[in-house]
Protein backbone atom coordinates (compact mmCIF):
# COMPACT_ATOMS: atom_id res chain seq x y z
CA UNK A 1 0.00 0.00 0.00
CA UNK A 2 1.46 3.56 -0.79
CA UNK A 3 0.98 6.50 1.51
CA UNK A 4 -0.82 9.71 -0.24
CA UNK A 5 0.95 12.09 -1.63
CA UNK A 6 -0.86 15.19 -0.19
CA UNK A 7 -1.81 15.42 3.71
CA UNK A 8 -3.86 18.37 4.52
CA UNK A 9 -2.30 19.58 7.74
CA UNK A 10 -3.43 22.96 7.83
CA UNK A 11 -6.92 23.80 7.59
CA UNK A 12 -8.56 27.11 9.58
CA UNK A 13 -11.07 29.78 8.50
CA UNK A 14 -9.37 32.70 6.93
CA UNK A 15 -12.11 35.12 6.78
CA UNK A 16 -16.40 35.13 6.43
CA UNK A 17 -16.04 33.49 2.78
CA UNK A 18 -12.55 31.26 2.78
CA UNK A 19 -11.18 28.77 4.27
CA UNK A 20 -7.31 28.63 4.13
CA UNK A 21 -5.58 24.90 3.54
CA UNK A 22 -2.20 23.72 3.69
CA UNK A 23 -0.77 20.18 2.73
CA UNK A 24 2.60 18.47 1.92
CA UNK A 25 2.00 18.04 -1.79
CA UNK A 26 4.41 15.34 -1.89
CA UNK A 27 7.05 16.70 -0.38
CA UNK A 28 6.50 20.01 -1.96
CA UNK A 29 4.31 21.73 0.49
CA UNK A 30 1.71 24.07 -1.25
CA UNK A 31 -1.26 26.56 0.39
CA UNK A 32 -4.19 27.85 -0.85
CA UNK A 33 -7.95 29.57 -0.24
CA UNK A 34 -11.02 27.34 -0.32
CA UNK A 35 -14.45 29.22 -1.33
CA UNK A 36 -16.87 28.41 1.36
CA UNK A 37 -20.44 28.61 -0.34
CA UNK A 38 -19.15 26.05 -3.25
CA UNK A 39 -15.86 24.38 -1.16
CA UNK A 40 -13.92 24.90 -4.29
CA UNK A 41 -10.19 25.63 -4.55
CA UNK A 42 -9.04 28.58 -6.08
CA UNK A 43 -6.76 27.16 -8.39
CA UNK A 44 -4.74 30.53 -9.34
CA UNK A 45 -4.34 31.42 -5.44
CA UNK A 46 -1.66 28.25 -5.06
CA UNK A 47 1.17 29.23 -3.46
CA UNK A 48 4.59 27.60 -1.53
CA UNK A 49 3.45 26.47 1.86
CA UNK A 50 7.12 26.63 3.16
CA UNK A 51 7.42 27.43 6.53
CA UNK A 52 3.57 27.18 6.53
CA UNK A 53 2.96 23.29 6.85
CA UNK A 54 5.98 20.62 7.15
CA UNK A 55 7.23 18.96 4.25
CA UNK A 56 7.22 15.27 5.85
CA UNK A 57 3.47 14.63 7.08
CA UNK A 58 4.99 12.75 9.80
CA UNK A 59 6.94 15.85 11.30
CA UNK A 60 4.48 17.33 13.76
CA UNK A 61 3.25 21.02 13.11
CA UNK A 62 0.50 23.72 14.68
CA UNK A 63 -0.46 26.76 13.40
CA UNK A 64 -3.27 29.40 13.40
CA UNK A 65 -4.83 32.31 12.00
CA UNK A 66 -4.85 35.42 14.21
CA UNK A 67 -6.26 38.21 12.03
CA UNK A 68 -5.58 37.87 8.40
CA UNK A 69 -2.03 36.34 9.62
CA UNK A 70 -0.48 32.75 9.77
CA UNK A 71 1.52 31.83 12.99
CA UNK A 72 2.83 27.97 12.68
CA UNK A 73 6.01 25.92 14.17
CA UNK A 74 6.94 23.88 11.62
CA UNK A 75 9.90 22.76 9.35
CA UNK A 76 11.70 24.72 7.17
CA UNK A 77 13.21 22.48 5.23
CA UNK A 78 12.86 18.95 3.10
CA UNK A 79 15.14 16.69 5.33
CA UNK A 80 13.15 18.18 8.89
CA UNK A 81 16.00 19.40 10.39
CA UNK A 82 15.31 23.23 10.39
CA UNK A 83 12.52 23.72 13.11
CA UNK A 84 11.28 27.38 13.01
CA UNK A 85 8.17 29.33 14.35
CA UNK A 86 6.74 32.11 12.24
CA UNK A 87 4.39 34.68 11.02
CA UNK A 88 3.66 35.06 7.54
CA UNK A 89 0.31 35.38 5.72
CA UNK A 90 -1.02 38.78 6.01
CA UNK A 91 0.12 42.49 6.04
CA UNK A 92 3.44 42.21 7.97
CA UNK A 93 6.84 41.35 7.05
CA UNK A 94 7.63 37.65 7.18
CA UNK A 95 9.23 36.94 10.67
CA UNK A 96 10.98 33.69 12.13
CA UNK A 97 13.10 32.39 14.68
CA UNK A 98 16.94 32.16 13.81
CA UNK A 99 18.03 28.34 13.53
CA UNK A 100 19.93 27.68 16.78
CA UNK A 101 19.62 23.97 18.14
CA UNK A 102 19.58 25.55 21.48
CA UNK A 103 15.95 27.17 21.06
CA UNK A 104 14.43 24.66 19.22
CA UNK A 105 16.30 21.12 19.39
CA UNK A 106 14.83 18.40 17.99
CA UNK A 107 11.03 19.57 18.67
CA UNK A 108 7.53 17.81 18.27
CA UNK A 109 4.96 20.88 17.96
CA UNK A 110 1.64 19.77 19.03
CA UNK A 111 -0.93 22.98 19.88
CA UNK A 112 -1.06 26.65 19.36
CA UNK A 113 -3.24 29.22 21.24
CA UNK A 114 -4.05 32.72 20.58
CA UNK A 115 -4.54 34.46 23.79
CA UNK A 116 -6.01 38.24 24.01
CA UNK A 117 -4.68 39.78 27.22
CA UNK A 118 -4.73 43.63 26.38
CA UNK A 119 -5.75 46.34 23.48
CA UNK A 120 -3.45 49.56 23.31
CA UNK A 121 -1.15 48.60 25.97
CA UNK A 122 1.21 51.48 26.85
CA UNK A 123 3.83 49.40 27.18
CA UNK A 124 3.01 47.52 23.80
CA UNK A 125 2.34 44.24 25.87
CA UNK A 126 -0.27 43.10 23.86
CA UNK A 127 -2.10 39.89 22.51
CA UNK A 128 0.34 36.77 22.27
CA UNK A 129 0.26 33.66 20.35
CA UNK A 130 1.42 30.43 22.42
CA UNK A 131 3.19 27.23 20.70
CA UNK A 132 3.11 24.27 22.84
CA UNK A 133 5.65 20.91 21.68
CA UNK A 134 8.57 18.95 23.17
CA UNK A 135 12.05 19.09 22.87
CA UNK A 136 14.92 17.08 23.63
CA UNK A 137 16.45 19.14 26.79
CA UNK A 138 19.91 20.34 26.48
CA UNK A 139 20.51 21.82 30.10
CA UNK A 140 20.63 18.77 31.61
CA UNK A 141 23.89 17.00 32.21
CA UNK A 142 22.58 12.81 31.54
CA UNK A 143 23.27 9.41 30.61
CA UNK A 144 19.78 9.17 29.06
CA UNK A 145 18.42 11.52 26.67
CA UNK A 146 15.75 14.19 28.51
CA UNK A 147 12.50 15.16 26.15
CA UNK A 148 10.86 17.97 28.38
CA UNK A 149 7.37 20.16 27.27
CA UNK A 150 7.72 23.28 26.42
CA UNK A 151 6.11 26.33 25.65
CA UNK A 152 7.06 29.07 23.33
CA UNK A 153 5.39 32.68 23.39
CA UNK A 154 5.35 35.32 20.70
CA UNK A 155 3.73 38.67 20.64
CA UNK A 156 1.20 39.23 18.19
Amino acid sequence: QTDCFNYVRFLQSYNSSHLYACGTYAFQPKCTYIELTGFTLDQVAFEDGKGKCPYDPTKGHTGLIVDGELYSATFNNFLGTEPVILRNLGPHYSMKTEYLTSWLNEPHFVASAYVQESTASSTGDDDKVYFFFSERAVEYDCYAEQVVARVARVCK
